[in-house]
């Protein structure tokens, strides 16, 4: 199988990685699906085939009792090692009525490839293994080490924050996360704000719909709330940092669980969630209090009962320092390749290089991606820029 993907092209060689991947959901059990260790086998063996056999597995077991699966590999003997981290697991479809293509397969059309979690971080994946289809391993200016990780889309858990443990990484290293960029290439990612997803719980009281002076309707209190709610944190948080995009804390309302089967019930609980992030000069736990104070005025003024609990939690660790190896480094292989000088920026979403922020690492996101194609049906990347992108990591790794 190695002289096989020897012989192959680069774009055939991309897409029948991607074809082989994809169909293999990798859905975390929070989010209704079985987690990825059906798909780490699969990687497992590809590795194998391509000759690659002294990979290790870290594989736990989560809340649910599913097996959550990482792999590492880790080539060379040099001081130091430059790390590709990319996540194997996957959102959900979504609305299938959205999708023009099957999510689960891969469409090729022209540079296109479309399918869930072709662009997250399925691109990273298969730049990870193009990047070992014709590696020059007595060439390495450092050791390459890949890491394809469980669980990072919903708090890492079970992924990154778990392999952090385990004396892999050193603060030496070189740490690329290839999950955030932009079209050109020319975004390097050095900080992320803070993320903390909350699920609120509206207590009322059911009762039949002709009969509302009997009920507290959940529903429309837990309406009333969120938007008081996502008024008053708006209008506080409202500090403005140019390093991101967009450049503001942001507060939306998002999921709702199910209430009632019928219509003429009014609902006695409402289950409904936030999904803030917020610029890492704000203090998480200021926020919190405010939300404390928001839910005993609203309390006040309405009969329903309020509750909540953390999905996830994260302040924001000090950015990754502009002087740092890995930014210059990686600075200088993409003005070589794409002949101008890269900028560095800020992001609302959360990656992988956060956690090693946290403890001190010094950690990059970068890769050439298309906006606003994550978590969207049809989602797709381009073949072209998985392409160029490994000719600008191999000028950081050979040069």
């Amino acid at each position: 199988m190695a002289g096989k993907n020897s012989a192959m092209n680069d774009r055939d060689f991309i897409v029948d990685v991607a074809r082989r991947i994809i169909p293999v959901e990798a859905i975390s059990p929070e989010s209704g699906g079985k987690g990825e260790s059906l798909r780490a086998d699969l990687i497992s063996k590809m590795l194998s085939e391509m000759g690659y056999d002294s990979f290790k597995r870290y594989d736990v077991k989560d809340d649910h009792g599913v097996v959550r699966s990482n792999i590492v590999l880790k080539i060379g003997n040099l001081p130091k090692t430059f790390w590709i981290i990319s996540h194997i697991d996957t959102v959900p479809v979504g609305d299938p009525a959205l999708w023009t293509r099957k999510p689960f397969e891969v469409t090729v059309e022209g540079d296109r490839m479309y399918g869930r979690g072709t662009s997250d971080d399925g691109q990273a994946v298969f730049l990870s293994l193009l990047l070992l289809k014709d590696l020059k391993k007595s060439d390495l200016k450092y050791n390459l080490g890949l890491a394809f990780v469980a669980d990072e889309e919903v708090g890492s858990k079970y992924g990154i924050q778990y392999l952090l443990e385990k004396d892999i990484f050193s603060k030496n290293d070189l740490l690329l996360v290839p999950d955030a960029g932009a079209k050109d290439g020319m975004y390097i990612e050095i900080a992320e704000k803070s993320i903390m997803w909350i699920r609120f719980k509206i207590n009322g009281k059911q009762y039949h719909a002709s009969m509302p002076s009997e009920a507290i309707n959940a529903n429309r209190e837990g309406m009333r709330f969120m938007l008081e709610l996502d008024e008053f944190l708006h209008k506080k948080y409202n500090a403005v940092n140019k390093l991101f995009s967009p450049d503001v804390s942001t507060f939306e309302p998002t999921k709702r669980e199910k209430n009632v089967d019928n219509i003429n019930t009014i609902p006695g609980t409402e289950v409904v969630y936030l999904d803030c992030r917020i610029l890492p000069s704000y203090d998480l736990d200021h926020v919190i209090d405010d939300i404390d104070s928001i839910i005993k005025e609203f309390e006040k003024k309405s009969k329903a009962r309020i509750t909540y609990t953390f999905v996830q939690k994260e302040q924001a660790p000090l950015p990754t320092s502009e002087t740092s190896e890995i930014v210059q480094k990686l600075k200088s292989a993409i003005a070589a390749s794409r002949g101008k000088e890269p900028k560095t920026v800020g992001i609302g979403g959360g990656t992988c290089a956060a956690f090693f922020r946290r403890k001190g690492y010094q950690a990059a996101v970068w890769s050439t991606t298309i906006d606003e194609v994550a978590h969207q049906a049809d989602e797709y990347c381009l073949i072209s820029n998985i392409e160029k992108d490994r000719d600008t990591l191999n000028r950081l790794l050979y040069q």
